[in-house]
């Protein structure tokens, strides 16, 4: 024989389950600009401004940028970046262009590009893991 839970019990459960469980809260909440600092895939920090459609960067190695330190100028039109940067400091003396995707404010990827060196293919921030 099947035993079955009275309605009116299984509901008073889920009533008092629900009252004292603990609130969940967003564990990272995006950045309201897109300057700021920015982590990449290739462990450096690449700090973005943003004045108007132009996005300007200084990208520093996690080794204060003693492997490499890039800088880079892009026009942003909708959600694509098209820029140009070069190494400035550092072991390798890179330079060429790059097509970036940027989703929202937390969010960047790489598309395209001309040249050698540059190792950043994804960026995120904002206390989020997107980088991985």
């Amino acid at each position: 024989m099947k035993a079955h839970i009275p309605i009116n019990v299984a509901l008073t459960a889920l009533v008092i389950l629900a009252a004292t469980a603990s609130p969940v809260y967003a564990q990272c909440s995006a950045p309201k600009y897109v300057s700021g600092a920015w982590q990449a895939n290739d462990g450096g920090t690449y700090h973005l401004h943003a004045v108007g459609d132009t996005i300007w960067w200084v990208g520093v190695s996690g080794d204060d940028g003693r492997t490499w330190t890039n800088v880079f100028r892009g026009t942003r039109n909708g959600n694509i970046i098209d820029g140009e940067w070069a190494d400035v400091r550092g072991k390798s003396w890179g330079n060429g262009t790059l097509k970036l995707r940027i989703s929202g404010t937390t969010f960047m990827e790489k598309i395209g590009g001309t040249g050698s060196g540059f190792g950043g293919k994804r960026w995120g921030r904002g206390g989020c893991n997107d980088t991985q």
